[in-house]
Formats: C-alpha cells, sequence, structure tokens
C-alpha cells in the first residue's frame, strides 16, 4: 500500500513537472506585445503611431521608378485582417506573419509612373488603425513642396432666399421645411478653399474618402467650427462631399468645401442672424500659414462684430483673420435689433453697451437654481439653517434605517453564517473605493476583485448550504472552475499556436475529460486542475511581459456573472435543479444583458469580440457596481417569496424588514435631501398599515376551513339583518320574544375555532407569496392610467436619460409595492374586513405617495416644465390623491370579491347590489375614477412627470427670436 502511494505522488510529481515544462515551452514561443520594429541599414526608418497600430514603410524615401517597398505592422491579429492603402500602391498588398508571431509584412508594388513628392500609406489591423509617409525624391535636395504655404479662404454670403430654394441644400430633399407666416426666409452659405501642396496629408486623406460621411467634423478639426443663428433654424449647417481640385504641373491642391444652411427671421420683432467662429483646438495638424474670412450680406447690414479687429469693414461686407474666435452679427436693412448680448454673451454688459437699464427679455431663461423642497430656507437666517439642519439630520436617521432593514432583511441566521462575513466586507470595501476612489488603476483593480471574489463566494456559500441535499452546486462550481481554466489558457496557446491549434488543443482537453469516467467521476478536481493549469499558464506568460487581450477579460466577467446568478439565486430559492439554474442564468443574461449593452458606450469600430480597454472596463464597472445590486435585490424578493411559501412568512422578521427595505429602495427616486424625509415617512408608514399581529389571524386557514367560515359569517350576518329588521317592528308577547332570542343566538354563536367575523381576514387558503403577487399586479394595473400619463409629461419634459428612466421605473412600482406589501401580510394589515383595510392602505398611501408626488411636482414646476400658479399645481395633487384613491378602494373591492370566490360564494352575500346604500363604496370608487379622468384630461399639463435623476431644465424654444 506505502509503494502504491508512493508511486502515486511521483506520477503526481511528474505530472507537474511536465505541465510547467510544457507552460514554459508555450510561453517562450510568445513574443512581446510591443514588438520593436527592425531598423533599416541603407535608410532610415520613420514610424508614425495612430491609435495603437505601428506601421513602418522601408525604406521611407526612394528615388522614382521603385518597384516596391517594404511594410511593416505591428499586428498580432491574423494577416487577413491586416490591409493598406495609398494612393502610391499598383495594387493591394497581401500581408504575411512574421516568424516573430506578432508582426506582419508586405511587399507593396508601386506605380513605375508616380511623380516626386510625398504620398501616404493607410493602414488597419483589426480594430486598430495606423499611418506612414512615402516619400518619391527627385533629387538628393529638399522635396520642392517643402517651401510651399498652406493657405485657406472662407467666403461667407448672407441673402435672402426665395421659398423652395432650400431644395439645393445636402438635406433638402428630405425635408418638407417651410417658414412660418411673418417670417423672412434666410439663406446662408459658406465656401472653403484650402490651397495646399498636392502630396498634403489632407489630399491623401480625402483621396481616401475620409470626408466622404461626415465633412463637417473633418473640416472643423482643420479650420474650426462655424455656428449660424437665426429666429428659427430650418435646416442646419451643413456640409456637401469636399471637393479636390489639381491642375497638372502646378504643384497644388485646392480643396473646397461648400456649406449650406437656411433660417427665417421675425419680420415683425427684433430679429438678428450671428455668425461665431471658434478657431479648431487643439491647433490643426498641419497648421495653416493663413486664414481669412470674409463675409458678405445682400439686405442685411453688419450691425457688430467681436473678436479681432477687421481687416475691413463696410455695411454688407467684413474681412477677419482666422485663428481667433469671432462673432458677427448681422441686422435686416432699416431695422434695429439688439446684438450686443450675443456679441458679448453676457445680458448685463450688454444693457450697459446700449444704454439701457438690464431687463430679462420676454421668455428669456432665469439662472437662479430652482426653489425646491431642500433649499427653501435661508441660510442667513435661523429658520433657514434650523430647515437644513432638520433636513441633514432626518437624512442621517434615513440612511441608519435603510442599512437596518437591509441588515434585518438579510437575517440572523444570514450574519451568523461566517461564509458571509468576506462577501459584506467586499461590499462594503469595493462600494467605499466606489465613492472615495481617485486612482483609476486602484478602482480597476476592486473592479475584478469584485468580479472573482463575488462570484467565488457565491459557488462557496451555495455548495456550503446544499450540502445533504443536493450535489448539483458542486458539479456546477467544478464546470464553472474549468471553463475558467479554459480561458485562461485560451490566450497563450491562441497567441503560441495560433486560434485554431489551440481551439483543437482545448477541445481535446474537454472532450477527455468528459469521456473518461474516472475524471468525469472526479469533475472537482478536474476543474480545479484545469483552473490551475490556465492559471498557472496565464500567470507565467504575464511575468513573461505579455498583457492579457480584452477578450479575455469579456469572457471572465461573463463566466462571473453566471457564477453569481447561479450560486445567489440557488441558495436564496433553495431550489437545487437543472432546469431551475437553467431558467435563472437565461432569465439574468437577457434582463441584465440589455440594460448593460445599452448603457455601455461602444465605438463604431468595437465588436465583443474587439474592444478598447476602456469600454471593457466600463463594461466592467456598470456590472459590478448596477447589475450586481440589482440582482441582490432581486435574490431577496426571491428569498421573500420563499418565506410565503406557507403562513409563517406573516411573522418571519426578515420577509417583514425585506418589504421595508423595497419600499425605502423605491424612495430613492427623489434627489437631495428630501429624500430622507420621504423614507422616514414611508418607515412610519409601514407601521400604520401593519401594527402588532392578532394570535388568532397568523395561523394557517386551509380553502376548507375559509369556505366554512365565510358560510357561517354569511349566516350569522343574515341573522342580525333579520334582528334589526324585527327591532324595527312593532312586536309585543312570547313568540315575539322567542324570535329575538332565537336571533341574537343565531349571530352569536359560531362553528368553528375562529371568530366567522374575521373570515374575510384570512390567507383564504392561500399563500403569503400568492396573495402579495395578486396584489401587485392589481396595483399596478390600477395605477397603470395615471403612470401612463406621467409617463407622457416624463417624455415631454426631455427626462430621457439614464439617471431619469431608472427614478421613472422606481416610480411606477412605487405604489404596487405597496399593494404587494398589503397582499402578503393581509391578515396583518389594519381592519377586519377588506374596505377597512383597504382604508388602511389609503391612509398610509397618501403618507408614503403624496409627499413624492408634491415634491415632484414642485421641482417641475420650478423648472419650468409646468406652470407655478397655485390653483393648477393644487389641481394636480387632487389628482393624485383621486389615483391613490381608486387604487387602495378598488383594490379593497377586488380583494373581498376574491375572498367570496375563493369561497365558492356570490359577491351579492357580503355586498347587496340591489340597494343603492350597499352600493355606496364601488359608486364612490367609480366616482372617484371618472373625476380623476377628466381632471387628467383637463388639467394634464400640471400632472408632475416622473421624479428624474435631476430637476428638469428649460430649453430654448426653437421659435424664439434671439
Amino acid at each position: 500500500m506505502a509503494g502504491r502511494v508512493a508511486l502515486r505522488g511521483g506520477i503526481a510529481v511528474a505530472a507537474m513537472l511536465l505541465l510547467f515544462g510544457a507552460g514554459l515551452w508555450t510561453v517562450s514561443r510568445m513574443t512581446p506585445t510591443v514588438h520593436p520594429p527592425a531598423e533599416s541599414a541603407s535608410e532610415p526608418v520613420e514610424e508614425f503611431t495612430a491609435g495603437e497600430l505601428l506601421l513602418t514603410v522601408e525604406p521611407r524615401r526612394v528615388p522614382p521608378g521603385t518597384r516596391s517597398v517594404r511594410l511593416s505592422a505591428d499586428c498580432a491579429s491574423p494577416p487577413a485582417e491586416t490591409v493598406a492603402q495609398s494612393g502610391a500602391f499598383a495594387g493591394s498588398p497581401a500581408f504575411t506573419r512574421d516568424p516573430s508571431g506578432t508582426t506582419t509584412h508586405a511587399d507593396a508594388a508601386l506605380d513605375p509612373a508616380l511623380a516626386p513628392g510625398r504620398y501616404h500609406v493607410f493602414a488597419r489591423c483589426g480594430t486598430r488603425f495606423g499611418s506612414a509617409e512615402l516619400e518619391i525624391a527627385a533629387g538628393d535636395g529638399p522635396p520642392e513642396s517643402a517651401a510651399r504655404e498652406r493657405v485657406a479662404t472662407t467666403r461667407i454670403t448672407l441673402a435672402p432666399a426665395r421659398t423652395g430654394e432650400w431644395r439645393d441644400h445636402p438635406a433638402g430633399e428630405h425635408t418638407t421645411a417651410e417658414p412660418d407666416p411673418g417670417q423672412a426666409f434666410v439663406r446662408v452659405g459658406l465656401v472653403h478653399e484650402m490651397r495646399v501642396p498636392v502630396d498634403d496629408p489632407d489630399v491623401a486623406a480625402l483621396r481616401a474618402g475620409a470626408a466622404g460621411y461626415n465633412a463637417a467634423a473633418f473640416l472643423e478639426s482643420r479650420l474650426g467650427t462655424f455656428d449660424v443663428e437665426t429666429s428659427q433654424s430650418l435646416l442646419d449647417l451643413e456640409y456637401s462631399a469636399p471637393v479636390v481640385r489639381a491642375e497638372p504641373g502646378s504643384g497644388e491642391a485646392v480643396i473646397t468645401y461648400t456649406g449650406l444652411y437656411y433660417g427665417t427671421a421675425s419680420t415683425v420683432t427684433e430679429a438678428y442672424a450671428g455668425i461665431a467662429y471658434t478657431p479648431p483646438w487643439p491647433a490643426a495638424e498641419p497648421p495653416l500659414n493663413a486664414h481669412e474670412i470674409v463675409a458678405s450680406a445682400t439686405g442685411w447690414t453688419v450691425a457688430g462684430v467681436s473678436g479681432p479687429p477687421p481687416l475691413a469693414q463696410d455695411a454688407h461686407l467684413l474681412r477677419l483673420n482666422g485663428g481667433r474666435p469671432a462673432r458677427m452679427a448681422f441686422i435686416r436693412d432699416g431695422r434695429n435689433a439688439s446684438v450686443a448680448g450675443y456679441l458679448g454673451e453676457d445680458r448685463m454688459l450688454a444693457a450697459f453697451l446700449e444704454g439701457g437699464e438690464f431687463e430679462d427679455p420676454p421668455g428669456a431663461e432665469d439662472d437662479t437654481e430652482p426653489v425646491t423642497l431642500w433649499n427653501l430656507g435661508d441660510p442667513d437666517t435661523f429658520v433657514g439653517r434650523a430647515w437644513t439642519a432638520s433636513l441633514v439630520t432626518a437624512m442621517a436617521a434615513a440612511v441608519l434605517i435603510f442599512l437596518h432593514a437591509l441588515a434585518r432583511a438579510l437575517g440572523g441566521a444570514w450574519w451568523r453564517r461566517r461564509r458571509n462575513w468576506p462577501l459584506a466586507a467586499l461590499g462594503v470595501g469595493g462600494g467605499a473605493v466606489y465613492l472615495f476612489a481617485t486612482e483609476s488603476g486602484l478602482l480597476e483593480f476592486t473592479v475584478w476583485t469584485l468580479v472573482a471574489g463575488v462570484s467565488g463566494l457565491a459557488l462557496f456559500s451555495t455548495c456550503r448550504a446544499a450540502r445533504g441535499h443536493s450535489d448539483l452546486p458542486v458539479a456546477v462550481a467544478a464546470v464553472f472552475a474549468a471553463l475558467a481554466g479554459l480561458v485562461l489558457a485560451a490566450w497563450p496557446l491562441a497567441s503560441a499556436f495560433g486560434p485554431w491549434p489551440a481551439t483543437g488543443v482545448l477541445a481535446v482537453a474537454a472532450a477527455v475529460t468528459a469521456a473518461v469516467p474516472r475524471l468525469r467521476g472526479g469533475l472537482t478536481r478536474t476543474g480545479l486542475t484545469l483552473l490551475g493549469a490556465g492559471g498557472m499558464l496565464a500567470a507565467m506568460a504575464v511575468v513573461a511581459g505579455f498583457g492579457p487581450p480584452h477578450l479575455m477579460w469579456v469572457a471572465l466577467l461573463a463566466l462571473g456573472w453566471l457564477a453569481t446568478v447561479f450560486g445567489w439565486s440557488s441558495e436564496a430559492s433553495h431550489r437545487w435543479t437543472v432546469p431551475g439554474a437553467a431558467r435563472w442564468l437565461l432569465v439574468t443574461s437577457v434582463v441584465f444583458g440589455v440594460p448593460v449593452y445599452a448603457l455601455t458606450y461602444l465605438d463604431d469600430r468595437s465588436t465583443w469580440a474587439s474592444m478598447a480597454w476602456d469600454e471593457v472596463f466600463s463594461v466592467a464597472m456598470t456590472v459590478v457596481y448596477l447589475g450586481l445590486p440589482l440582482l441582490a435585490l432581486m435574490m431577496l424578493v426571491v428569498r421573500m417569496r420563499r418565506f410565503g411559501q406557507d403562513h409563517e412568512g406573516l411573522t418571519e422578521p426578515a420577509a417583514f424588514h425585506t418589504a421595508v427595505f423595497l419600499l425605502l429602495f423605491a424612495r430613492l427616486q427623489a434627489t437631495g435631501l428630501a429624500v430622507g424625509v420621504l423614507m422616514l415617512l414611508v418607515w412610519a408608514g409601514v407601521f400604520v398599515l401593519l401594527p402588532a399581529p392578532r394570535a388568532e389571524l397568523l395561523r394557517p386557514v386551509p380553502a376548507d376551513e375559509h369556505r366554512l367560515l365565510v358560510r357561517d359569517m354569511i349566516k350569522r350576518r343574515s341573522a342580525r339583518t333579520a334582528l334589526t329588521a324585527l327591532l324595527r317592528q312593532p312586536g309585543e308577547g312570547d313568540d315575539f320574544e322567542q324570535r329575538r332570542q332565537a336571533l341574537e343566538r343565531a349571530g352569536d354563536e359560531r362553528d368553528g375555532t375562529l371568530d366567522s367575523d374575521l373570515a374575510l381576514s384570512t390567507l383564504a387558503g392561500r399563500t403569503p407569496w400568492q396573495n402579495g403577487l395578486a396584489s401587485f399586479w392589481v396595483g399596478l394595473g390600477l395605477s397603470l392610467p395615471f403612470s401612463a400619463v406621467r409617463i407622457v409629461e416624463s417624455v415631454r419634459a426631455g427626462q430621457t436619460g439614464v439617471p431619469e428612466l431608472a427614478a421613472a421605473a422606481l416610480a411606477v412600482v412605487s405604489l404596487p409595492l405597496l399593494c404587494m406589501v398589503f397582499g402578503y401580510f393581509y391578515p396583518r394589515v389594519r381592519g377586519t374586513h377588506p374596505v377597512a383595510k383597504c382604508l388602511s392602505l389609503f391612509v398610509t398611501a397618501l403618507l408614503v405617495e403624496l409627499p413624492t408626488y408634491m415634491l415632484t411636482l414642485l421641482v417641475a414646476s420650478s423648472g419650468g416644465v409646468v406652470p407655478s400658479t397655485l390653483g393648477e399645481p393644487l389641481a394636480g395633487v387632487l389628482v393624485a390623491v383621486g389615483n391613490t384613491a381608486v387604487v387602495s378602494i378598488g383594490l379593497g373591492l377586488w380583494w373581498e370579491w376574491r375572498l367570496m370566490w375563493l369561497a365558492g360564494e356570490p359577491w351579492g352575500r357580503v355586498r347587496n347590489v340591489r340597494t343603492l346604500r350597499a352600493l355606496a363604496a364601488p359608486l364612490a370608487a367609480v366616482s372617484i375614477a371618472v373625476a380623476t379622468t377628466a381632471a387628467t384630461a383637463l388639467v394634464n399639463n400640471v400632472i408632475a412627470p416622473l421624479p428624474g435623476g435631476t430637476a428638469a431644465e428649460t430649453t430654448p424654444s426653437p421659435t424664439r427670436s434671439p
């Protein structure tokens, strides 16, 4: 036996040494990521790096008649993904890989009839780009074009335009723009001419099609930006494709950019036309030797100019030197208008220059800070400081309550498990780094530590929780470990042997593992072995000086997310089945994958297989600091669902505090210090809705018992109704007394152990989770009309950013979440029957929802989104109160009908639809619903939009006269 153990140990040591040697051999075949180009012995090599691709031309300078030059690109991608083009090439060069493995080269054939001059070479490797320069020299002296200058002339024409003339605009065929009555049609034309050497880099770029799609961006980086402003813009300034003109033998080329703008100017009010020029920043490369701007106007008079002193000025002409910011203002001939504010960008100084007092023009924006709930107090007064101190105190208390609810929602058992302590430490540490870190390197390290640590802890915790119940978590953890090892090993193998041989090696390793019974039986050891081998190989490559590719980080991020989802969902639901795990992985990948993709900015040339590091890190940041917290919140709901599978969920502290935490989390839709007050109101509202539970209502009530209780309740109610009718009739004698006593006994007697008067206050044979889910959907449906109106108002207010959408989602589900808590803890809700309980819900909803709505309405009113008069916001608040009443009373009546339906009894047994008095509550709900609809239709301009990340801002009207 001892010999067998020694033999196994020797085999293991030999295998480890063999694996280590194979890793060294693999790494030795790799070359550094940045490969320095070899120097040419005959000519110095000029290198030009654009982006990330290093491109060289050897030799850089050749005599006329040279047949080919050597191109070298620092590219680790397959040679088929490396391309180069230039006007000097006779054809498209074909690249091949150097023995080094990270460099490709090609022999580019040159056109034998090339004229002397400079020719630019553009190359691509995957999504990396670069360029270099090739010079055809006529002799030993400097090239003839070296002394030539680069000059530019901009000609601006401003003139009236005829109707329909806008069709010559680049976008004129796709619009039906027409001037409004009382508006004068204006045409502004810009023509930029750049005279440059024929071998100028811009000429080479334009011949390659650089400005075919977006001429404006190409022009602005060289000449600068020109902005045109009139009363109304019909067709914005847009440039057609530039034109290059080069005459044989001249040695010069003229590049012409033509842009058009169409707008209108008011004929009844003071209006001007302005043209602003901003030089390029940083300075254009190569720089211009001279740039002259000439502006001429027909029907318009030069009213003012700012910037460099004009070279020439007349009533209809301006000549300026480019290179410095400038503004030009024109007024229609024979008219007056205020232009000092436009030229100087300061209204007070403009009023001083124009000799008048400063007044805000009609419709001008108010630059003061909007009045909101958290800045009502004047900091210079005692009341203001006390108000601010109260808000700060409320915020601090709300934070403590929020953290307390989170800690209690996790539960005492969760905190007693030591395996959860590292997860809490990672959460606290990661949040602190996110809030206070100033170095990007520390934040990057923290993000990837969280990806690895959270996923590993999730798998470890679910394996411990499933011990004795299922072996599935262990097997899945081993599979994830094996996949992570294969991803780590794929990079060095693909870099050393190519992608297809590496794929073959990994496929063989996976096939052998699946085919050999002993390896398949020891799945845990196999997964750890593959993880160790892949980690060792990747670590050796890193130590040798190689940088991991971005695709590897993306793959590891995806594996970490899937491992976390499996671990958390399995432990939260206590379901250890393959179909359940597959459903969770699929659902969360779709639900969270779409927002992550939408929130991540990717370059147009990027793909998920080849992204820049900033894009990879942006995806990782979104997953860690947005996806994981939302996933944890979802897991709390799943855990609450598990608690709510039986009646014990009514008294489970973790379930109660999870509900409180969800309601507090929904208040995060508000901004500023006011969120503290709102969260305190939510905390108080929960205790109003859910008082100390009555012991008799907490026991389970099966469906059969619920049916008997309802029937007994109906019998007792019928007896009491008959007794009331008897007592209203005059009568005496023994017969009357016997009937009265019999009806009193029938009204007081009960058959079961539970008072049948509480028959409509039980679980009714359903679980707390079933009740909570049903009330959530009913509340969502009842609140949907009002939410739809607020969504429309939010779109009108321009609240379409990511913070606004997140706050809007919380606001839409806020009231349905309260309804869900009402259904989940229904027996505990204050009241003895559904309508009384729904009134408690109404009071709580007013306490919770109305302050948030009023705050949102106040912010929107101060921002100029809705009129800020007293009557209209008051109508909006009344509409919100009506909506809350509709949801509360509607849910109560629906609950009453549901309880009767579950008992197999018609609703009319408890609510007589034949009398108007019995229909008072339903008619009241319908009346409120009708009033809400009518008020919404009449005053929908005072419906507050859904709360956003910031207060809404007023945007200038496009039709306002400047």
